[in-house]
């Protein structure tokens, strides 16, 4: 059994390493301890949107995709609560949806100018001169994983928003989750910046890389953007 628990351990640091490991150790203890408390470790990427489509147009031709702006039957099967959707949409964030013989088996949520995060305490500022966008809730329908709607998902997406200005689209991962850090960085992210959030109940502290730095309580306004892009 002891055994077993080192073992486990060394992979763990060999995955996340030793720093990231104890971080996720120390979360896991303290969400063992109460459901209200936790350690919230975040990277923030942006990530280049493509000059050329990562896939040829005869590829995922089955595959049709839209743009909502409001709330639409389509998503009942995103299995999100209700009023979260709709509070997505009342910040003005839109969805890009791919559907498969009508029905849902993907989306791309997005938002321009700021982001309110709804894990923590924390809203997101992106950069004031408008080639951002901020992307939330990627889903793709576990019986697509293995095709081509990743790529072609993003293919729709970047299609969509570089017309407009676009050139990157910015988000935040969990630091914890290699896999998804991966995917990002397969499709070109760059690293722009970290945050910790630590939260005991109602207490919540903030540790960042990006202005402001650091906060106690409150609801902090972080800047995140391309590196070298102006703060709002």
């Amino acid at each position: 059994m002891m055994l077993s628990v080192w073992q486990r351990l060394h992979f763990l640091v060999r995955e996340l390493g030793a720093s990231t490991a104890f971080l996720y150790l120390l979360d896991r203890l303290l969400r063992r301890i109460s459901s209200t408390c936790g350690l919230y470790y975040y990277l923030f990427v942006a990530q280049p949107l493509a000059a050329q489509p990562r896939l040829p147009p005869t590829r995922g031709k089955s595959f049709t995709f839209r743009l909502l702006q409001a709330p639409d039957p389509v998503l009942n099967r995103l299995d999100r609560p209700r009023a979260v959707i709709n509070q997505r949409f009342v910040q003005g964030a839109q969805c890009l949806v791919a559907t498969k013989n009508d029905v849902l088996v993907g989306c791309i949520w997005f938002i321009r100018g700021a982001y309110v995060e709804d894990e923590v305490r924390v809203d997101y500022l992106l950069p004031p001169d408008g080639r951002c966008v901020w992307d939330f809730d990627v889903f793709v329908a576990e019986s697509e994983r293995l095709g081509f709607l990743f790529a072609k998902q993003w293919d729709a997406f970047d299609a969509l928003l570089k017309p407009q200005g676009i050139r990157y689209t910015v988000s935040r991962i969990n630091a914890f989750n290699q896999r998804s850090i991966a995917s990002h960085r397969s499709l070109g992210a760059q690293d722009c910046g970290r945050a910790l959030f630590l939260r005991l109940g109602q207490f919540q502290w903030m540790l960042s890389s990006q202005r402001p730095f650091m906060a106690f309580g409150g609801r902090p306004k972080l800047h995140i953007g391309p590196k070298g892009a102006p703060e709002s």
